[in-house]
């Protein structure tokens, strides 16, 4: 595992863009023995997340904000150290939320998994997760507390890098009607509601929204509403 560590350290060290840090971590999650990996920074009520997770999971799990009954970021602000955990673990009865959120995440092929929590400043915190849908991954002799931090630090500060970077890129600006689509879309409402509420059809709504997301690399509209947000384009 040593060489395929100093590999990721040098492909993040030299990445130009998001599309490189993916492919570089889905990589190494591979020859960890694992699926998927997932970046999250939370600050307060805001969410910031990179991964490889399926989009259908990541929409709702921004939308339903399972980050704050999620065992797994609940426990990483407990103990900041390396940790494995079990869906199967997790605590939950008849139909509380805990396990809607388990059987969701499992259905999603999220069973298992690594997770390095680092704290930040001011409440901030990061966490780098590679899950498998599994009962169980050995963990990697790789990751001792020293490695496993180095990693989520260089992940963390190239992908506010590259987004300082690409924050000004005139390629990036959105039109007056992907914006008023977008902010509709942060309120919570429906491509649907949005075509009433602008007077436009919903393909134009939809056709707005994806040129958005083509526009600003988000996979989901949740995600596109959180990368606007971070870059101040829905203004306060």
């Amino acid at each position: 595992m040593d060489g395929e560590f100093r590999l990721l350290v040098d492909i993040l060290e030299a990445a130009q863009d998001e599309a490189m840090i993916k492919g570089a971590l889905r990589q190494f999650t591979r020859a960890c023995g694992y699926e998927r990996f997932a970046y999250l920074q939370k600050e307060g009520t805001q969410i910031k997340t990179f991964n490889s997770y399926p989009k259908p999971w990541e929409g709702v799990y921004l939308s339903a904000d399972y980050s704050d009954i999620d065992p797994v970021v609940t426990e990483a602000k407990r103990r900041w150290d390396v940790f494995s955990w079990s869906a199967e673990d997790w605590p939950a009865r008849g139909t509380s939320p805990l396990r809607k959120f388990r059987d969701e995440a499992i259905d999603h092929g999220i069973r298992c998994g690594m997770t390095i929590p680092v704290e930040g400043g001011y409440g901030a915190s990061m966490m780098l997760t590679f899950a498998s849908s599994e009962r169980k991954v050995d963990v990697p002799a790789t990751f001792d507390q020293k490695r496993a931090i180095q990693l989520v630090m260089m992940v963390h500060y190239q992908l506010k890098m590259i987004a300082a970077k690409t924050a000004f890129n005139p390629k990036q600006v959105l039109s007056s009607r992907e914006k008023h689509c977008l902010t509709w879309a942060a309120k919570g409402k429906s491509t649907l509601t949005t075509a009433a509420v602008t007077g436009i059809s919903a393909r134009t709504v939809q056709h707005n929204l994806d040129k958005a997301r083509a526009k600003l690399g988000a996979e989901s509209v949740p995600h596109l509403v959180a990368i606007a947000k971070d870059r101040g384009l829905l203004g306060s």
